[in-house]
């Protein structure tokens, strides 16, 4: 079932469509995503090897920072994209809580 599920999603039409019609802008927010879940298991990983035995991160690991400006360099990426398309929004944290979903 996880090998046909590209074929499955390629019968819809509507999204069949989408991706004939502009397949750059799909490939390029796959891209992102893709980016931003790994980032998200490297920061997983990470807190956890910086958490004290109080349970207290260290927020002063420079590799947790790097991946918190990567974090948000892409998501200002994708806003100023999404305003380039006519699609308005501003709060970063909306926009990783649509991606995530």
């Amino acid at each position: 079932m996880m090998e046909e599920g590209p074929n499955v999603i390629l019968r819809l039409p509507k999204i069949r469509k989408a991706i004939v019609a502009s397949p750059e802008p799909m490939v390029w927010y796959s891209k992102k995503k893709m980016e931003l879940e790994l980032l998200y298991l490297e920061w997983v990983n990470r807190v956890t090897q910086c958490t004290d035995e109080n349970q207290k991160v260290d927020d002063s690991d420079f590799i947790i920072q790097a991946i918190a400006m990567r974090n948000i360099e892409i998501l200002i990426e994708m806003s100023q994209r999404m305003r380039h398309e006519g699609i308005d929004i501003n709060d970063l944290s909306s926009i990783l809580e649509r991606i995530f979903m």
